[in-house]
Parts: C-alpha cells; structure tokens; sequence
C-alpha cells in the first residue's frame, strides 16, 4: 500500500517581504540561502519548513488516529512548484490506505524502468477516508484562532460544494499526489522471513521499508531504523528486545 497526500488549502495574507518561500527559487536568492546555511548552519534553507504536523482520527470509531497533517508556511501547487503569494498550507493524507499497488519489471533488462502503479483511491474506504481528511483539514484552516492571517482560500476555491460527495472526491483526486514513503514491496512472509533473509537464495537480506508486512501509522524513517537494528542485532546473534505493550496513543474506540 502507498499514502496518497492531498494539498487541501493554501490561505494567503499580505506581507512578509523577503521571506516568502517562493522567492527563494529565484537563483541569486537561492545561492544566498545556501551559502548562509554552509558557513552559519541557519536561515532559509536550514529548514525543509515541514516543521509542524499532526495526527488526527477521520471518525469517532476509529481505535487510533488515521490522519496525518504537514503545514508549511508556503503555497506548493503540485509537488514542487511554490505559488508566487504569500501563504500557509495543510497536507493531508490517510495513514492507513486499503488500496494496493504493484511493482513489476518491465522486461529482463536492467536499464529498463521497473512498471509502478501506486493504484491509488482504488477502495471505497480510502475514498471515503480522503473525503474526511480534506473537510476536517478546511475545519483546522478555518479556526478563529488563523483569522488574523488569513486573506483568502487559495484551494478548494472557497465556492466549493464541500457537503457534495461527488465534488469532493472529483477534487481529491485531481489534486492528490503520493506521499512518497513506499513500503511493503517485498514483504515478511511473502518475499523474506523474519530475519530479512531472501526466501530461495542464500546471503541476501534486506532490511528496509519495504519488508514491511503492513504500513506504519506515519513516516517510515524511524520504524525502518528500528527494523534495520532489529535485523542486526539477528545478524549478530543478540538475543531480540523484549515486547512492550503499552502506546500510550490509543485510546478506547467512541461509539
């Protein structure tokens, strides 16, 4: 399975001069920001801005949360273009997706690109998860508490049907994109056993996201070093860490 993100607002407000991120795709601007990030480790490109995130449930009935949010004080249409306004922006993608991929070669010969299919949306119940994600991320947006900085909604346009099913799932997927934290490719049980060890060959392991047996609830690059040190320590012959239960996150499921 593949997380999909959605883009669902970018509000913008007058003001903020220089430092408005799209400037800084402007080459002598980008040249300064780098330079000051090599000899003083700071300023604009000491920071990818992904700096605040959260994790919400898309329903009461869900044990833990399943929605994942990034905010940027920026305005990216697409995946890498920044809009020239001044701006902030949620992301929103579900952490828990149902639909599944494939990846296959596309012919005997290396050079040759692999066939990817992300085969996103392709269950009614992600479909029905992203619709939830895009009208809590409008709710978020449109607190009071954002009033003071917020000029207008760049995306949905602010006269969008978000009560309309149909609107919502059109925009979802024509503003969706991968969330790129690919994993469960050549999964335990399937293509390795528990000790990242290739099934059929003998020498081979992995030890990377994608021997994942299922998705994590969030990014990929803590759970694989667990995973990777796990597999070590096997390697190594360290006897395994004992279990802990506990996680402190979950809370009883509200009928």
């Amino acid at each position: 399975g593949l997380p999909c993100s959605l883009y669902p607002w970018a509000a913008t407000f007058p003001g903020l001069g220089l430092l408005s991120k799209y400037a800084y795709r402007q080459p002598w601007r980008a040249v300064q920001a780098g330079l000051v990030w090599m000899l003083a480790g700071g300023g604009m490109a000491s920071s990818n801005h992904f700096e605040v995130g959260g994790f919400i449930r898309s329903r009461a009935d869900v044990p833990h949360p399943d929605l994942q949010f990034h905010f940027i004080p920026g305005i990216v249409d697409g995946q890498l273009d920044f809009v020239p306004e001044h701006g902030y922006q949620a992301h929103c993608g579900t952490m828990r997706p149902t639909s599944r991929g494939s990846i296959q070669l596309a012919s005997g010969s290396m050079l040759e690109a692999p066939l990817i299919d992300p085969n996103f949306l392709a269950t009614e119940e992600d479909v029905v998860d992203m619709r939830a994600g895009l009208r809590l991320a409008v709710e978020i947006m449109e607190q009071d508490a954002l009033r003071p900085f917020r000029k207008q909604r760049y995306g949905p346009v602010p006269d969008m049907d978000l009560e309309s099913d149909a609107a919502v799932d059109a925009w979802v997927r024509s503003h969706s994109h991968s969330g790129y934290h690919l994993s469960c490719t050549c999964a335990m049980g399937k293509v390795v056993d528990a000790d990242g060890k290739v099934y059929g060959l003998e020498g081979l392991r992995i030890a990377d996201a994608s021997i994942m047996p299922s998705m994590t609830s969030g990014n990929l690059n803590a759970p694989t070093i667990m995973l990777a040190e796990k597999i070590a320590d096997s390697i190594r012959g360290e006897p395994p860490l004992p279990a802990e239960e506990e996680a402190g996150w979950h809370e009883e499921a509200k009928q």
